[in-house]
């Protein structure tokens, strides 16, 4: 196995972190058919707006494996012929020199789902591991590391068969890629299992986010009019494989708005608080979309005065109070935009009252219906949000 070795010197650089690259370019020496779904499924480890872009190829220059650039992080997966994979990365943040890290992957049956998903994992970690400065190694290093297994000299083609999945039967493994050259002179010492799902667990446990959003809505009533006003929303984000998971409390402020209810003109002010669950699938690398089901109230702040002379003594019930607090529901479908900390998105919501809500006047001749609001409301907001990475 491969050494992770630890090179701290870029901890305390906070210029190379504000400047790593998010931008992720992944070369695979495979089988097309065999990663028609990796793209994607390494995009899924990633929520603070890393492009992630894949690229199969049949074979590799040594050179290659040790290329790096300012703009993005480079990545090449090889296939060794124990059927486990290399994992090589570099990346450069000018002043500072390039940085290299070489991992080998254990794969139980080669590039079949869990191995796929085992490979994301492990470049999650590597990426978050170098854009932090906490791991990284010098080239030199990095050529040692891979020719202990062979990979360090020449160039090698994909064998004529791709590696095994989970249901293959083919007879044997493949046959070996190169030969392995002698031992390095400096002994290497391979990281525990244990160790390596430690590192992945602590990553995926960093990306859980704090959400704190603001935006401002329109909301159609029917008899009390349009609704608008400001929002402001907090929660928390849990990442899945391919799906985050959001818990939040969100509240809407909707200015006071009058309408005619006849005989009387009135008012409304409504304060709308929510608590909401939901999930954001993944379209793209950075385009989300939104699914939340809520539940809460509206608290509706309501005034009325006689428009017109009457000859009976008007009342509105049952709102004599002034304020009438209304349960509700919600639905919210939207697309969110993620950038690297600032979120961008436009969310479409129906408001569904739980009770009946009416307007009436109490009269010599009994209660007489005024107006009703809709019971359904459909509304639509911009919202700016910020994450938070625990």
């Amino acid at each position: 196995m491969i050494a992770d070795a630890i090179n701290q010197t870029n901890v305390d650089d906070p210029s190379a972190i504000r400047d790593f690259p998010k931008r992720l370019a992944i070369t695979v020496v495979a089988d097309e058919r065999l990663l028609s779904t990796f793209q994607q499924r390494v995009s899924s480890w990633f929520n603070d707006g890393t492009e992630v872009l894949v690229t199969i190829t049949s074979e590799v220059d040594q050179k290659e494996l040790l290329t790096s650039s300012p703009v993005e992080v480079r990545a090449w997966i090889v296939p060794l012929s124990s059927g486990d994979a290399l994992l090589s990365f570099s990346c450069v943040s000018p002043p500072s020199a390039p940085r290299h890290l070489v991992r080998e992957v254990r794969l139980r049956s080669g590039f079949d789902e869990l191995g796929l998903e085992r490979l994301a994992s492990v470049i999650h970690s590597a990426f978050v591991a170098l854009s932090q400065g906490v791991e990284g190694v010098e080239r030199e290093q990095a050529e040692r590391e891979l020719g202990a297994v062979g990979v360090a000299v020449g160039t090698f083609a994909l064998p004529s068969e791709p590696l095994p999945a989970a249901s293959s039967t083919l007879p044997s493994p493949a046959p070996p890629l190169v030969q392995a050259p002698p031992a390095p002179a400096t002994p290497v010492v391979a990281p525990s299992a244990a160790s390596s799902d430690r590192a992945v667990n602590r990553a995926t446990a960093r990306s859980i986010a704090v959400l704190v959003a603001a935006g401002y809505g329109v909301r159609l009533r029917g008899a009390e009019g349009v609704g608008h006003g400001p929002s402001l929303v907090v929660g928390l984000q849990l990442p899945g494989a391919r799906t985050a998971f959001d818990l939040q409390l969100s509240g809407q402020y909707l200015f006071s708005s009058e309408f005619e209810a006849a005989p009387f003109s009135a008012s409304v002010q409504t304060s709308a608080l929510r608590v909401q669950v939901g999930i954001e699938p993944r379209f793209k690398p950075s385009l989300f979309g939104q699914v939340l089901l809520g539940v809460g109230a509206d608290i509706a702040q309501i005034s009325a005065r006689a428009s017109s002379s009457s000859g009976g003594a008007f009342l509105l019930a049952p709102h004599a109070n002034g304020t009438q607090v209304r349960s509700m529901g919600e639905l919210s479908l939207g697309v969110i935009r993620h950038g690297n900390v600032l979120d961008v998105g436009i969310i479409a919501q129906a408001n569904f009252s739980f009770q009946e809500v009416h307007y009436s006047a109490n009269t010599s001749d009994g209660d007489a219906l005024l107006v009703k609001p809709w019971a359904i409301q459909p509304a639509l907001s911009l919202q700016g949000r910020f994450r938070n990475a625990l």
